[in-house]
Order: C-alpha cells, then sequence, then structure tokens
C-alpha cells in the first residue's frame, strides 16, 4: 500500500505496522515511505528502536549510502 499511495500523491508517507527489524524499516522507505513508526514493536522488546536504526545504518554502510533519502521509493514494481 505504501507503494501505491507514494506513487499517486505528492505528500511525505509515513511507513507504519509490523516494524520490528531494519529490514522491515527498509522495505517501507524502498517502497515510498519518507519516515516509519515503530508501534508494538516497542512493547515486544524496548531496544527495538535502537536495533532498527543500527541495522538502517549497517545497511547505509554496507551498500556505501550517504544520505537515506537516497532510497526512498527507488523499488520498482510492475
Amino acid at each position: 500500500m505504501v507503494y501505491q499511495v507514494a506513487k499517486t500523491v505528492n505528500i511525505p508517507i509515513l511507513g507504519l505496522g509490523g516494524i520490528v527489524t531494519a529490514q522491515d524499516a527498509i522495505e517501507y522507505m524502498l517502497a515510498g515511505a519518507r519516515a516509519i513508526s515503530i508501534g508494538t514493536g516497542n512493547f515486544i522488546a524496548p531496544d527495538t528502536a535502537i536495533k532498527v536504526v543500527e541495522g538502517i545504518e549497517d545497511y547505509m554502510k554496507q551498500y556505501k549510502i550517504e544520505d537515506i533519502n537516497e532510497i526512498v521509493g527507488t523499488v520498482q514494481m510492475n
């Protein structure tokens, strides 16, 4: 849904729902979310947000990404 909305409107999209890992957050951003929200994951593990941020940083280092905005909306779907 994030992908469909991001391709339709010209406003920042917030990705939320089921984000408990950096991979979850990155997938939302690739689909077009400019920000993500971690909700229930914080109740499961209070350090979820820290782990997500660290995982995003690791991803950025691995792929030599200087600015996280470089990946926003870059996924291509048919």
